[in-house]
């Protein structure tokens, strides 16, 4: 009876509980004004090769992601990944929070596996949890 009532308390606590669904109080920090030195930003991006993909965060919270057409001391030139194309953007670097390279480390194949692996694990779990109900004499 104990190992019955144990199980179903784990169910409900499975079914009733979810890392990215569960609606607890959320505390969101408020931004922080920085201090920041563009020249370091610009000692930077001058390093990067022409032609790398890119990804230009801004002060303003927006991201730009394409490839590094050029850039000065003053200013970021980069043409936008898009379908359709458009000139060059040209972000001065007073706006500019970061630069990092834009890898593309996500891919299709590996979403795919992160997704069956999670779907197998919980399949497993709720036949265990079950073979524990009704099961165990």
């Amino acid at each position: 009876m104990f190992r019955q009532s144990l199980a179903v308390v784990l169910c409900g606590a499975l079914v009733g509980t979810g890392c990215a669904s569960a609606s607890g109080a959320r505390v969101a920090r408020a931004a922080q004004p920085t201090v920041q030195d563009n020249t370091l930003i610009a000692e930077y991006v001058q390093r990067i090769p022409a032609g790398s993909k890119v990804r230009v965060e801004r002060t303003n919270g927006g991201t730009l992601r394409g490839t590094l057409m050029k850039s000065t001391p003053d200013a970021v030139v980069v043409q936008k990944n898009t379908r359709v194309p458009e000139p060059p953007v040209e972000v001065p670097l007073s706006q500019v929070t970061r630069v990092t390279l834009d890898t593309g480390s996500s891919s299709v194949g590996k979403t795919v596996a992160i997704s069956v692996g999670a779907g197998v694990g919980a399949t497993f779990g709720v036949l265990l949890l079950l073979a524990a109900i009704f099961g165990g004499g």
